[in-house]
């Protein structure tokens, strides 16, 4: 179950949090219908009843600790601080405002007598009780309210007492509103502006050490960092134009997406868990990996001779010193398509599924170097290789190690490069020489094998990924792997 957090506008506070060495406790309104129609109303959320599940933090009583005897009204608020924060002095406009709202209904004149009579104008609490008595007495969890707690003028108010009170509250209440009436409307302004929409159920600061399992960085540091990179660059993609306020925070947005990435959720679900719609989800999503998809291409960047070298691991110093990348191909899963001609060129006879087919080269340091773009299932690995442009990228003296299905040595010795490959069967049978080098290639190898699976364990790409992904399959998988260079290095030199 998701936190309860405060239903106060562009107010982010939740029961148990840490403010300034102080914890936030959220408190029910009133059980008063004239009580709570002044929470209700400084509340400002437009064409919103509060629920028996809505809360009030403590960060908008004078106390800061939730309503007290002296300050029972919640007065701090973003859009407007209120002067009045005793029921005494406002039981005037209260009772009008409760009158007004029982015009719509038809009730006859005895019952409407004997609900004005059994109402109290106000209440107070004894003194000697503490925060959490107050509390607990103005909330409709506690029951009935003893007549000893009561104020004892109150208690002695009588018929005619009460009628005097009503004449003198039709009296007074123009005088009230003319003194006011500036500031309701500015009141009903911001109330206009409001969003008026819950809260998600989890939000960044909710995330400590479970950071990794639900956005796939290791740590909240590299979050924050990724997210500081990337929100200019957002910012100058989808301007403020002075409309409507949006529905969710950037980082909200961001942290939305990332799990959509790790976890592999559905747009209905994220909609759902952080309190959008369906298409504004949808929109979310796409604009976030646009911006990932052209921002973030420096975590897959082609390294330069010398770098490979300073960083390479000393298993491939002793045997394979001149290996550029390790390369190797992978394919996902998806629907099939309607048109028989998609269908011949989608269909993988390795995997018997319909299939995307991605390139992938690791330095030997273990970081992700090369994505290619996504070919159909049916394209083999040499001709992804030379589409993907992999040769162009090397220099003369480079190797490139791969396994038995990489047969582009006709690719590779015109321009100087030496293919590293596991050696073919000639006569039915591998010498113990060859033996031996297929075991050290694959000892090798063996780590863009590791690298796929840390890719894999971003689920979007899991099971069988929708056709209608068919224009985003590319950016995703390439921003994925440039998630997972974030991640610790594979190889340690």
């Amino acid at each position: 179950m998701g936190k309860l957090y405060c239903c106060a506008t562009n107010c982010h506070n939740y029961s148990g949090k840490n403010i300034k060495d102080r914890k936030v406790t959220l408190h029910r309104f009133p059980v008063n219908k004239k009580h709570k129609m002044i929470w209700k109303n400084r509340v400002s959320r437009k064409n919103w009843k509060p629920t028996s599940c809505s809360r009030l933090c403590s960060e908008h009583f004078i106390s800061l600790s939730g309503p007290t005897k002296e300050h029972p009204l919640p007065s701090i608020f973003h859009h407007k601080t209120f002067k009045t924060t005793n029921f005494d002095q406002t039981t005037e406009v209260l009772k009008e405002i409760n009158d007004n709202q029982q015009e719509n209904t038809v009730r006859s004149d005895s019952e409407t007598s004997e609900s004005d009579s059994a109402e109290n104008p106000s209440f107070t609490v004894d003194a000697n009780k503490s925060v959490l008595d107050t509390s607990v007495l103005m909330h409709d969890y506690c029951g009935l309210i003893e007549t000893s707690t009561l104020s004892h003028q109150k208690n002695q108010l009588t018929q005619t007492d009460v009628q005097q009170n009503d004449s003198v509250c039709i009296q007074t209440i123009e005088s009230y509103l003319d003194t006011c009436g500036s500031n309701m409307v500015s009141s009903k302004k911001l109330c206009d502006k409001s969003t008026g929409t819950t809260l998600p159920f989890l939000t960044v600061e909710d995330l400590k050490q479970d950071i990794s399992f639900y956005t796939g960085l290791p740590n909240k540091e590299t979050f924050y960092l990724l997210f500081q990179h990337l929100s200019d660059f957002h910012k100058c993609t989808v301007p403020d134009t002075g409309g409507r306020p949006k529905k969710m925070r950037d980082i909200d947005e961001f942290l939305m997406v990332l799990m959509r990435l790790r976890l592999g959720l559905l747009i209905q679900d994220l909609a759902k868990r952080f309190n959008i719609s369906v298409s504004t989800c949808s929109k979310i999503f796409n604009e976030w990996l646009d911006l990932m998809y052209e921002h973030l291409d420096f975590l897959v960047a082609w390294p330069e001779r010398n770098v490979i070298k300073e960083n390479m691991p000393d298993s491939f110093k002793r045997r394979y010193p001149n290996c550029r990348v390790i390369i190797d191909c992978t394919e996902i899963y998806t629907e099939t398509p309607q048109s028989l001609s998609n269908k011949g060129r989608m269909y993988s006879d390795y995997k018997s599924h319909m299939t995307w087919k991605v390139l992938i080269g690791i330095s030997p340091s273990g970081v992700i170097t090369h994505v290619s773009d996504l070919w159909t299932g049916s394209t083999s690995d040499k001709q992804i290789t030379k589409l993907s442009k992999l040769i162009e990228k090397c220099e003369p003296g480079d190797a490139i190690m791969g396994d038995k299905g990489f047969l582009i040595a006709d690719l590779c010795t015109p321009n100087g490069i030496h293919l590293i490959i596991p050696p073919l069967k000639k006569h039915g049978r591998l010498t113990k020489s060859e033996v031996e080098k297929t075991r050290r290639i694959a000892n090798l190898r063996i780590h863009v094998e590791r690298a796929m699976e840390r890719i894999k364990n971003f689920k979007i790409i899991q099971g069988v990924v929708p056709i209608s992904l068919h224009d985003k399959v590319s950016k995703i998988v390439f921003v994925v792997c440039a998630l997972c260079n974030l991640m610790p290095p594979l190889i340690q030199s």
